[in-house]
């Protein structure tokens, strides 16, 4: 696995594609930026396998269980909660991935807008802040469903089975 991938956890706040010098991936965490060689969907795929699956595998089972065909969130890592969104199609060039962190939008344009995090970090998109607000509530939404799935699977797995004659 690549190294870099091992940025993509609970710290990471986005990854924003950059085309400059052999870079490909401008990852952002709350500890500072990182240029890596890797792509995104690279990067993702691995951070994914780490977890124990792919990209396709998460992001289908998502479709399936939230209809969610076009930008769907991608939830990483189940146990730490690492959770992101697109701005776009993850097949687009420009798409950033925004991961589960609290941020507030300020509108630059009418199709650009910055995120800025509590920490103060921020990157501009091109997007307009509907799409950014509606992406950031389909993963909150996707993030509770597995919550509750995984609540509900405990609650069955901690019963006590029944002697069945």
């Amino acid at each position: 696995m690549q190294c870099d991938s091992y940025l993509i956890n609970r710290d990471t706040l986005a990854l924003d594609p950059v085309f400059v010098d052999g870079y490909r991936t401008r990852i952002i965490t709350k500890h500072g930026e990182y240029l890596s060689r890797m792509s995104i969907l690279s990067l993702l795929e691995e951070s994914c396998i780490r977890n124990a699956s792919t990209f396709d595998g998460r992001i289908k089972a998502i479709r399936k269980l939230m209809e969610y065909p076009q930008k769907t969130p991608l939830l990483i890592d189940t146990e730490e909660e690492v959770a992101a969104c697109p701005t776009l199609s993850h097949i687009h060039p420009e798409c950033v991935w925004i991961f589960n962190h609290h941020f507030h939008v300020n509108v630059l344009s009418g199709n650009t807008s910055e995120v800025v995090f509590d920490n103060g970090m921020s990157l501009q998109v091109k997007v307009s802040k509907h799409v950014l607000n509606n992406q950031q509530q389909r993963m909150y939404s996707m993030m509770e469903v597995y919550r509750s799935k995984r609540r509900n699977m405990m609650i069955y797995v901690e019963r006590p089975r029944t002697l069945q004659k």
